[in-house]
């Protein structure tokens, strides 16, 4: 049965965007309360299941106000966003990354997220560096990390960063082998969907890949889902994708009648073989 990983790691900075999408109002004082009582409603709706969701992306506010006691009943793991932020050129912010590996263990989570901007070519490998840098630390704290390197949707040169994006990931991951004690230590990748149907098809079978999801980015439930149908062995962690058509004014029948399509649809389109 298809699954995916549900991006719920809005922070300080893209809160606002996502309560204004859900029609709530808010000052800057109580917008992460807002935006966590908006979480907590998807969260207890009937088919944000185990069934349904492979894992959960969430920011540590989210944690701080005791969501995972709901996602261990439920039995779904949780990611942790560990990064602050990007600088101007795309590369992650200075943070603390041994603090975020004990934050983590200590909600017992399964692994962490960090979400760096690719805005040229030239800035591919600095990226990436800088990615599996951090990637390595976090693997050595017994957690699995998500290595994001977006590409927004609307970047004008989007088809040859992809092509050059695909060919250094290969490179980084070669060398991203290593055990401590038994265990073999592995990467998720989470990525825009391509230009070119199925081109980070070879790296869901790298050994040092666990799995590979993608970004909605900013598409429609509707064209993220498309795109990410035509991608073969990739499923999703969506955002925006997830939560659209959601608001705070909704009764519980229409709020889960919707977020049980939205959810159905992102399952569909998470496929193993393309869909047609």
């Amino acid at each position: 049965m298809n699954k995916f990983i549900a991006a719920m790691d809005h922070s300080g900075g893209s809160t606002g965007g996502v309560l204004e999408r859900y029609g709530q109002e808010y000052t800057e004082e109580n917008k992460m309360e807002k935006v966590h009582a908006m979480r907590l409603r998807m969260v207890n709706s009937p088919d944000f299941t185990s069934d349904n969701i492979k894992g959960v992306i969430v920011y540590k506010d989210t944690l701080d106000r005791n969501m995972a006691p709901i996602l261990h009943e439920k039995d779904i793991p949780i990611y942790l966003k560990v990064d602050s932020g990007c600088n101007s050129d795309g590369t992650l912010k200075d943070f603390d990354v041994d603090t975020m590996i004990q934050f983590a263990n200590k909600h017992s989570c399964t692994g962490t997220k960090m979400r760096s901007i690719i805005h040229s070519v030239d800035m591919i490998a600095p990226v990436l560096n800088q990615q599996f840098e951090i990637a390595k630390q976090i693997a050595e704290g017994f957690l699995m990390p998500i290595i994001e390197p977006e590409v927004p949707i609307d970047s004008d040169n989007k088809r040859e960063i992809e092509w050059k994006l695909a060919a250094q990931l290969k490179q980084k991951l070669n060398t991203f082998h290593h055990y401590i004690d038994i265990h073999r230590l592995y990467a998720m990748l989470k990525l825009t969907p391509p230009e070119e149907n199925n081109l980070y098809y070879d790296l869901t079978n790298h050994p040092n890949v666990h799995s590979i999801v993608a970004l909605s980015g900013g598409y429609s439930t509707e064209e993220a889902c498309q795109r990410l149908s035509k991608q073969k062995s990739i499923s999703a962690s969506f955002s925006r994708a997830l939560s659209e058509g959601l608001y705070a004014w909704q009764d519980d029948t229409a709020f889960n009648a919707r977020i049980t399509q939205n959810i159905k649809m992102i399952k569909d389109a998470s496929c193993n073989e393309v869909c047609n």
